[in-house]
């Protein structure tokens, strides 16, 4: 970690996904964030397709799954801290 902070090794950019949710604790490579934020996307144009949900999720959905991995994140940093 010194590393990083005297400049010697550049970090790593993270992807815009993680640095959009303000992710501290969790570390999510560029595929868990396509997964998560285009797969909700597809599973809820495809459910909005199907007729089995209204429209309004196509929205939601993704909005839904940001809210939970922040919430995991928030999980994640206070077990951190206390376990």
């Amino acid at each position: 970690m010194s590393e990083y902070r005297h400049g010697r090794v550049s970090r790593p950019r993270r992807p815009w996904y993680a640095r959009a949710l303000h992710l501290k604790h969790l570390y999510l490579s560029n595929v868990w964030c396509v997964l998560l934020f285009e797969g909700s996307i597809a599973l809820a144009v495809l459910m909005a397709l199907t007729e089995l949900v209204s429209w309004w999720v196509v929205l939601l959905l993704p909005l839904a799954v940001a809210g939970m991995v922040k919430l995991n994140d928030i999980i994640a940093g206070t077990l951190e801290r206390h376990g």
